[in-house]
């Protein structure tokens, strides 16, 4: 599991990290002696696991309060905190954490921790998968996701599409308003349907996997599984079930469409 660490004391740090040292589910991202760095890590969305002081001090924020907001950004991931004081162990298995270490602990009880969090997180995981090939769906849990609005399920699209790469405000309007001009009114429609389309995602519990940056947007996808990507990393069965219909609903997927075509045809 990717997992970040986080203390304000690093023998404590160096601790954690003999304990782990023979746990092969433990595979430390990161380590952090504050809160607000751990918060800025670029790929907190990617972590699994993140094990925390509960006695964390700076910035006013404890290891609790620092779960909580962690949370906000990786809602999939699993928490144990590690504390001195059962009476807080017992405060965070009320704020849904995975599990808590008592110090001093030895590398079975962390082990036995991340075990269960391993578990939990595999029980709570969503599957979600993008189908391509011919009409553009997503799928939560093999049901399919029953989009209100139609132009923010082709943002998806277009997203899906792009595989991880970064699509901005100008790309977005380019291609799903093609016939409109790039003026204030569009803007604000754009900006609309972005945040219409996050709703949507958040509402079936997948929210996580739509970045936002600096008015920039792309897709983790880490999160999710696609059709698409199978047959681009070379799945023979999935490429033997493409029979040349891609995103047939939207025109400007037929650029993609003839690119597979080529891409199959020196396979």
């Amino acid at each position: 599991m990717k997992t970040i660490v986080v203390d304000d004391e690093k023998a404590a740090i160096e601790v954690f990290k003999y304990e782990a040292s023979g746990i092969d589910e433990i595979d430390i991202e990161g380590v952090f002696y504050n809160g607000c760095d751990a918060l800025d890590y670029d790929g907190i969305r990617n972590i699994d696991l993140a094990v925390l002081d509960i006695g964390l001090n700076g910035q006013g924020m404890d290891g609790l309060e620092l779960g909580s907001e962690i949370k906000k950004k990786n809602s999939n991931i699993m928490l144990i905190y590690i504390t001195g004081d059962e009476k807080y162990a017992m405060e965070a298995i009320k704020r849904d954490a995975a599990g808590y270490i008592l110090k001093p602990y030895s590398s079975e009880k962390l082990r036995y921790a991340v075990e269960t969090a391993r578990l939990l997180s595999k029980r709570n995981k969503k599957r979600v998968v993008a189908r391509t090939f011919g009409y553009f769906d997503l799928f939560v849990d093999e049901k399919p996701v029953m989009f209100k609005s139609a132009k923010a399920k082709e943002l998806l699209a277009m997203l899906v599409d792009r595989r991880g790469g970064t699509v901005t405000t100008d790309q977005i309007i380019g291609t799903l308003w093609e016939d409109r001009p790039n003026d204030v009114s569009t803007q604000n429609l754009c900006c609309k349907i972005c945040k219409t389309l996050q709703k949507e995602l958040n509402d079936n519990g997948i929210g996580d996997m739509l970045i936002t940056a600096r008015g920039v947007r792309s897709l983790n996808t880490n999160k999710f599984e696609c059709d698409l990507y199978k047959l681009l990393d070379g799945n023979k069965n999935v490429a033997d079930r493409y029979i040349g219909e891609y995103m047939m609903e939207y025109s400007w997927a037929e650029n993609r469409a003839a690119l597979l075509e080529r891409y199959l045809s020196t396979k």
